[in-house]
């Protein structure tokens, strides 16, 4: 919050002076007024290709952070199918599979999330899954029930590992055209700025004040888009929401319903 004030209050700043110190005469504005039309067009076209590049990069991220939410719950209703399945599973296997269904949600809303927000997993949360397989691989595949439930378990525990995986390569920040368009983005917003300035813009007042709200909102504009360049962090970061209701889930079923 406050490196963002900070960014927005220096572009302003900087914006200002720049106006004050490189401003031309009302004179020499006189002078050239009839290349008003051609300068006019230029700045429409860096407008446009910056309004271009900000709406291009707003749907990726939001579609991405939409993409990682949904997976997440895709995740967890993956453990929760298996976790059904072990009614039928026999002893000591049942008991152990069941005790790791209930600790991966945990550990992934407690330990992984808050690391993914720095594009790292959690040791713990993999080897608990991979403790998770290999139970589940071990049970036998008789009689035709516990077969069925076993086999049913691998397809869910693929679909967790995969689901999982997405949710790391998310963590890991955008790809190369969500890159290009928060470039393209910056890129735009800083010519919106030095344009005016190379082709000569005047020190009058009013001029200079809508230049400095011209570069603060400019400015706050990529603050927040350097804030989305992943869905775990910034602000439109999806929380474990769908792992902590997982939790309370499995906690709140009937003991009759898991003999």
């Amino acid at each position: 919050m406050w490196t963002a004030l900070v960014i927005v209050l220096a572009s302003v700043v900087v914006t200002a002076v720049a106006c004050i110190l490189f401003g031309r005469s009302r004179a020499h504005e006189q002078a050239d007024d009839r290349d008003a039309d051609s300068r006019g067009f230029l700045g429409a076209v860096i407008s446009g290709l910056f309004i271009i590049a900000l709406a291009f990069y707003v749907v990726i991220v939001w579609e991405e952070s939409g993409a990682a939410e949904d997976n997440a719950s895709r995740e967890a209703a993956a453990v929760a199918d298996v976790y059904w399945q072990t009614a039928v599973m026999p002893q000591p296997q049942r008991d152990h599979i069941r005790s790791l269904l209930t600790e991966y949600p945990k550990l992934v809303a407690d330990k992984e999330w808050p690391r993914l927000a720095v594009g790292e997993s959690d040791d713990t949360t993999t080897e608990t899954l991979n403790s998770l397989h290999s139970e589940i691989l071990s049970l036998p595949a008789s009689p035709d029930q516990v077969k069925s439930a076993r086999e049913r378990s691998l397809e869910r525990m693929r679909e967790i590992t995969d689901l999982r995986r997405d949710r790391l390569d998310s963590a890991g920040g955008l790809d190369n055209t969500g890159v290009l368009m928060l470039t393209g983005t910056i890129a735009g917003a800083v010519g919106m700025i030095v344009f005016p300035l190379l082709i000569g813009f005047t020190a009058r007042r009013r001029h200079v004040l809508q230049m400095s709200l011209t570069a603060a909102v400019l400015a706050f504009v990529c603050v927040l888009c350097v804030g989305m360049t992943q869905p775990f962090s910034g602000v439109l970061r999806v929380e474990p929401e769908s792992f902590t209701g997982l939790s309370e889930e499995l906690a709140g079923i009937p003991v009759e319903e898991n003999r």
